[in-house]
């Protein structure tokens, strides 16, 4: 027994010493999005913010004992001006310190009386200070703990595993308001959820019937943390308001420069090489198309011929039927085919045998 439980201190201890040797990191933008905003137009917008904290009156959720510690960060406000001063990689909004208004008053207090002193009516006063058009309020509305929860495992022969799942649901609000007439411009809700997963293994076992007996168990839990998903959602909110407010007409994006495309030599290289696949294309179907019209030219002179021939027999045929009878005498009949003899016999052709077998068939 003793074997097994020097490796598991062993590995628990060296677990903790990992774990405290960890360097401290600076946390960057946790929904990228936000960076990747256009610019606005006309230049930073001037905005103050004012009373954006916890509204859930939440605290932390425990089956076992009540918890005293809220559920939700009370600093809600400090994440919501860094999610500002993130948009647009810094160029989107000049933020107004309104939270700590008392210290910088009084800060400002401290700087006349100091230079009244020192100076006396030499004194230079101090500069105004810069206000807003226009001011962010609202607050993390909603926490709903273990909106889904659910798990499985499962045991054989003493050896089990197990996972377990919860899901948790957060909702920020926020409003931007016109200083000058009071109305809220715009309102804009989001909500994001928070996933806690836990796993586990176990052994139970018997090692003899009367003495020994062996059980192991380990398992990890992972909890996204609520900070995180808290400033994630800040972040969504700030997005969401950048783009309802170009929507209404509030502000608008600054237009992408032109590009020089450069020089277009390989495109007009390819323009020509294409060209001459055309013109060979168009020469071939030219050639084959000369060549297929000279061959029927070299069959037409026959075919003519041919026809010619045809007609021709056609009108000796029917000039040797003759006179219709009853037009004529017996006298008259033989003078006029003598006479139209005479005029025929020049111009009838000469049947060769060969025409003739041609025009039998």
């Amino acid at each position: 027994m003793k074997r097994l439980l020097i490796p598991l201190l062993a590995f628990v201890l060296s677990g903790c010493t990992t774990l405290a040797s960890q360097s401290p990191t600076v946390s960057e933008v946790a929904y990228k999005p936000l960076v990747e905003v256009p610019a606005p137009e006309n230049g930073k917008i001037v905005l103050a913010v004012y009373q954006f904290g916890d509204l859930t009156g939440q605290q932390k959720p425990n089956t076992n004992f009540g918890e005293m510690s809220k559920a939700i960060t009370q600093g809600s406000v400090n994440l919501l001006i860094k999610a500002l001063k993130d948009a647009g990689e810094g160029k989107w909004f000049r933020v107004v310190e309104r939270d700590s208004l008392q210290s910088l008053l009084q800060e400002r207090k401290l700087i006349r009386t100091t230079r009244q002193m020192t100076q006396g009516e030499n004194a230079q006063p101090l500069g105004p200070m810069l206000y807003a058009g226009a001011y962010i309020t609202g607050g993390i509305v909603g926490y709903d703990s273990n909106t889904v929860s659910g798990g499985v495992g499962a045991r054989y022969l003493g050896i089990g595993a197990r996972t377990e799942y919860r899901h948790d649901t957060v909702t920020v609000m926020l409003r931007l308001i016109n200083v000058v007439s009071g109305e809220v411009e715009l309102a804009i809700m989001a909500e994001k959820t928070i996933l806690s997963i836990s796993t586990g293994a176990d052994v139970f076992r018997y090692l003899d019937l009367d003495t020994e007996l062996l059980e192991i168990e380990a398992g990890v839990a992972k909890n996204e943390p609520v900070t995180y998903a808290v400033r994630k959602v800040i972040e969504a909110s700030v997005v969401e308001l950048i783009n309802a407010g170009e929507v209404k007409g509030l502000w608008s994006y600054k237009p992408e420069p032109w590009v020089n495309p450069g020089e277009t030599e390989k495109v007009e290289e390819e323009v020509e090489e294409l060209l001459e696949e055309i013109i060979e294309v168009d020469n071939e179907v030219r050639e084959t198309k000369k060549e297929e019209v000279y061959d029927d030219y070299k069959k037409k002179p026959e075919v003519v011929e041919v026809i010619e021939i045809e007609i021709e027999e056609e009108k000796v045929e029917v000039i040797e039927v003759g006179d219709p009878p009853g037009q004529s005498n017996g006298d008259d009949f033989d003078e006029s085919l003598e006479e139209l003899d005479e005029e025929i016999t020049p111009n009838t052709p000469v049947i060769t045998p060969d025409i003739a077998n041609i025009l039998r068939g």
